[in-house]
């Protein structure tokens, strides 16, 4: 099918509302976008795809006037934007894949939080009801006004950024990844609410890796590639196996591991007898070999997620639970964790996972620093042979190694939270939502380093609520609800549908409701 190159493709004589022409930036020798242009239509929802670095931050962070162009202009409504200033949020307002949200301030605060239309006199009563009803609207009903945003979880905290987004009523919102922490549910709840706006007249622009939610929400799609314009093209006449190519130049080839042989005749790596964690998780008993790959698959709330957290350590005393090799470990902190060979890569990679301010290098090889001191001076030169080891074995460029995390995309940033874990050389990896952020192509490339490094022995548990990613990855899934565990089988035996009707309907039979689990439906109720 022949595609229209022209990025206002399908617009025909619709006027554009925002206009951005011949967008160009650099950061240093790096080329993060050159000559990109988008039109956006009254009322439209426009995806923006591409991989990771491809240059779909930096554009969002220049429509918002977080960063300055080298070149080109914008027009919102007829209005010609002063690039490099905070765009006024009644025109554009960002939801931010990374989250902004201040915890001790209150949830009310929060969301008024940079709003242009209060005066010199900050009164939160006149705002309750607004900011109640946009609470409401994403599923945040049970959240009070008054409660410090800190006491939230981190799906709280994105519907957060969305009612905020939307109590601006900006004529152009800009969703960056705003469904990658949230539950099938909420998801649902979040996508009524962006079709409701567009039906009002807001137009939006949707980043999203989950090509399940591009076609199934927006209206037209754009591609770039390496900071460059691709495509443009009407959703309904575009296919996945396009996209993907555009995004990558290239087919995707999916990996097809067949199970490691006489994983029985050896010492399990962790055996895991009877673990309980307060009300979330009740008795749960696992083995698992070197090398073997385990998904622990649930809904959000329903215990899964606990798991890897209490075998980190971020979840009080487990070590009469835990034995490592035959042994008993000794697990009551991240620290006695660590020591015993076990290391964790966060679901939230900003606040958990690395240090934006700091060089990639150093982030990289922060957990194992003692390596390179010799009596309190650091070998520099070891440590930077490193870091660039690390990093070509998780495909991050090594010229930017000098460069803070915080210029990478967030899927390259998760990458960095990957190379920084496996610099420990662990016995055990934990993995919470391993590629929450990461394009197509970066997770093939992710999933087929886990693979080398399960392959060397490295045993590795990991959560997620990204099927294809279990389906893909994971040797053996164990599937958790409501705190107990359903079933646990090789992934061979299991099918997609199994496994959504374990993690939603305790293997019984399903209950009324309806939630989408990667562009699958179920008749559910909850976990």
């Amino acid at each position: 099918m022949q595609k229209n190159l022209n990025s206002g493709a399908g617009l025909g004589a619709v006027p554009s509302l925002l206009s951005a022409r011949n967008l160009t930036k650099h950061y240093g020798g790096v080329k993060a976008l050159t000559g990109v242009s988008l039109e956006l239509a009254p009322g439209e929802i426009h995806a923006l795809c591409g991989e990771n670095g491809a240059g779909k931050s930096t554009f969002i962070k220049i429509l918002g006037g977080l960063v300055s162009p080298d070149d080109g202009s914008i027009t919102v409504d007829g209005q010609q934007l002063r690039l490099g200033h905070r765009t006024d949020p009644k025109l554009i307002s960002i939801v931010h894949q990374e989250l902004a949200i201040v915890p001790t301030l209150s949830v009310l605060d929060n969301i008024m939080l940079g709003g242009a239309d209060q005066g010199e006199i900050y009164r939160r009563s006149q705002y309750r009801d607004s900011v109640r009803a946009h609470l409401d609207s994403v599923g945040l009903s049970h959240v009070k006004l008054d409660s410090p945003a800190g006491r939230l979880s981190l799906a709280e905290c994105q519907l957060v950024e969305i009612a905020r987004g939307m109590s601006r009523q900006a004529k152009v919102l800009l969703l960056d990844e705003p469904t990658a922490t949230l539950s099938d549910a909420e998801i649902v709840r979040v996508f009524d609410v962006a079709r409701r706006l567009r039906d009002q007249g807001t137009s939006m622009i949707f980043v999203s890796h989950r090509l399940d939610e591009v076609f199934a929400l927006t209206d037209r799609i754009t591609v770039f590639r390496n900071g460059q314009h691709v495509v443009t093209a009407h959703t309904a006449d575009m296919t996945t196996a396009e996209v993907v190519k555009a995004m990558i130049g290239r087919e995707l080839v999916h990996s097809n591991v067949a199970p490691p042989a006489n994983r029985g005749k050896v010492t399990p790596r962790v055996s895991i007898s009877n673990l309980s964690v307060d009300d979330k998780l009740h008795n749960l008993s696992v083995d698992v070999s070197p090398g073997e790959i385990i998904a622990v698959v649930g809904q959000l709330g329903s215990g899964a997620e606990v798991v890897v957290e209490a075998l980190a350590g971020l979840r009080g005393d487990v070590s009469e639970s835990v034995r490592l090799d035959g042994k008993p470990a000794s697990i009551s902190s991240v620290r006695t964790a660590l020591r015993e060979g076990v290391a964790y890569v966060a679901e939230d990679r900003a606040d958990k996972g690395v240090f934006l301010d700091a060089p990639i290098a150093l982030n990289i090889t922060s957990s194992v620093m003692a390596k390179f001191s010799r009596a309190g001076v650091m070998q520099t030169s070891a440590e930077h042979v490193e870091a660039a080891r690390l990093a070509a074995m998780f495909a991050i460029d090594p010229k930017r190694l000098p460069h803070e995390v915080s210029t990478l995309s967030g899927g390259n940033q998760q990458k960095v939270s990957l190379a920084k874990a496996a610099a420990l050389a662990p016995r055990l990896l934990l993995l919470n939502e391993p590629t929450r952020g990461v394009d197509i192509g970066a997770r093939s490339e992710i999933y087929a380093t886990l693979r080398r490094m399960a392959d060397d022995g490295l045993a590795i548990i990991f959560y997620s609520t990204d099927l294809e990613e279990i389906l893909e990855l994971a040797d053996t899934v164990l599937t958790v609800f409501r705190g107990r565990v359903v079933r646990h089988k090789a992934r061979y035996e299991m099918d997609g549908d199994t496994i959504l009707h374990d993690i939603v309907a305790g293997g019984g039979e399903p209950e009324h409701g309806h939630v989408s689990f990667r562009n699958q439906n179920l008749e559910v109720g909850h976990a």
